[in-house]
């Protein structure tokens, strides 16, 4: 298991604003990659800093998917209408203080005050622990601050009168896996444009965000080109890659990834047809659970 490691992200409040509104989402400069390569996804922990008026420390939370990306986001990126940020990475909120209490409570140490020109970068574990302890181990209601969308939508609960699911077996898995992408509060589409091809599935967080996960679905056919397919979709956005298929499948699956795509063996997964159905009933069933004890987020 890899060890924790703990980042500062400094960045004015609106960008902050930004970033939660988008469901946790955050940036760095191209000239910054040896600080993203660097970042554990579902490991490290990134703590969210403030500039003036604000000062300090607002919250943290867990990295979870980084990404490339090419669309504008922030608001200095908007009016240029250029990318200023395109290595950016997803996180989860694990607290955070409410914005109005933001400049009255931020957290302030004397050891963040010379560091926080630097921009980004690594932080002690002894100093991480300390800003810890400051904050609250709550997230507040208010925190997405203008419409909600991505992570934040509320999406409508798949139940039991969702529609037919069609029979042919490529196209059910593939309605099947939109659906646990909407039930884990992503926007989940299907033949996703991959610049002259398509790819079969993918779940983004916000619409301007590209795909974090990215599926093709093999029943018959190329097995070689539905994993070209996906190396170049990871090469493009850095998404989690994965190849549906037959259990049939998995053995030319092992020997193309410890062969031709070798490059990409540890982000590419192997799922089988039988396992998404599960999946996909035990989330329903999940949700719905949910739903009946009125704890739906």
């Amino acid at each position: 298991m890899p060890s924790t490691r703990f980042w500062l992200a400094v960045g004015t409040r609106q960008n902050w604003h930004t970033a939660f509104d988008y469901g946790g989402m955050w940036g760095l400069k191209a000239t910054q990659r040896h600080y993203w390569e660097r970042l554990t996804e579902n490991t490290d922990v990134v703590f969210f800093y403030s500039t003036l008026p604000v000062g300090g420390v607002v919250g943290y939370g867990l990295i979870r998917t980084k990404l490339q990306q090419r669309s504008p986001l922030w608001h200095d990126e908007l009016i240029r209408n250029e990318i200023i940020w395109p290595l950016r990475f997803e996180f989860d909120v694990l607290s955070c203080l409410a914005p109005n209490q933001w400049e009255n409570q931020r957290v302030v140490l004397p050891e963040l005050k010379a560091r926080v020109r630097g921009g980004f970068q690594a932080l002690e574990g002894a100093l991480a622990e300390e800003i810890m302890r400051a904050l609250p181990e709550a997230i507040p209601e208010n925190l997405a601050l203008t419409a909600p969308v991505g992570l934040r939508a509320k999406l409508p609960l798949v139940g039991r009168e969702s529609s037919v699911l069609p029979a042919d077996p490529h196209d059910r898995t593939q309605a099947l896996l939109v659906e646990i992408g909407r039930l884990q509060r992503y926007l989940a589409d299907s033949e996703y444009p991959l610049e002259n091809r398509r790819v079969d599935v993918v779940w983004r967080r916000v619409q301007r965000s590209v795909p974090s996960y990215v599926f093709e679905v093999q029943v018959a056919g190329n097995i070689t080109e539905a994993l070209g397919k996906l190396k170049r979709a990871f090469d493009l956005w850095n998404s989690n890659i994965f190849l549906v298929g037959k259990q049939e499948h998995r053995a030319p699956f092992n020997e193309l990834v410890q062969g031709t795509f070798h490059e990409v063996q540890n982000r590419l997964q192997f799922i089988e047809l039988n396992q998404v159905e599960e999946l996909h009933q035990r989330k329903r069933a999940y949700r719905e659970f949910e739903g009946e004890l009125g704890i739906l987020a």
